[in-house]
């Protein structure tokens, strides 16, 4: 009898740490390429399991591979969030973000709201824009609620897998046979 209610307990202290590790929200991006070193990001942002609607949210962009951040968000949803850009700072050297607080209704659990768009020149060289970090804040406090990474939409997965290969492939030492007659 001790055993079970030791194998029980272990179980539910083993299902616990699983469950508190898992994300509670997920902000997915998509990049595009649009001419002359300038990109778009477009953001999906899900609650995934955050009591709290998500009423506001900043994603950071890294001093040094970002200059010239724009809004480039369609409406909807647009018109239901006020949204800003910081750009880096050069002189104090920080990171710029972007911010969207909602001026309506927030996202709850199970809710997505797709579209934000930033577009931006990169600045880092020969690799793609890749995941940032952001943060979920509450607007009335400014604490950070929850925070994470962004994380490519399939399709720019997909992308960066083919573009590997390609790069694979080039750097693959060619084998040429001599034929001696």
């Amino acid at each position: 009898m001790k055993r079970q209610i030791f194998a029980g307990v272990v179980f539910v202290f083993f299902l616990t740490a699983i469950g508190s590790g898992a994300p509670k929200t997920e902000i997915r991006y998509q990049t595009s390429e649009l001419g002359s070193g300038r990109w778009q990001y477009i953001y999906d942002v899900k609650n995934i399991s955050l009591t709290e609607t998500i009423e506001e949210f900043t994603i950071w962009f890294e001093f040094g591979l970002y200059e010239n951040l724009a809004i480039q968000t369609p409406d909807p949803p647009a018109g239901n969030w006020s949204e800003i850009v910081i750009q880096p700072e050069l002189v104090l050297q920080d990171d710029g973000y972007y911010d969207a607080l909602v001026l309506d209704v927030g996202i709850g659990v199970g809710q997505t709201v797709k579209g934000f768009a930033v577009s931006f020149d990169w600045l880092g060289d020969a690799v793609m824009p890749g995941r940032q970090f952001y943060e979920i804040i509450d607007p009335v406090t400014f604490e950070t609620i929850d925070s994470g990474y962004t994380v490519p939409e399939p399709t720019t997965l997909l992308l960066l897998g083919l573009g590997g290969l390609v790069l694979k492939r080039q750097k693959e030492p060619r084998i040429t046979q001599i034929n001696a007659d």
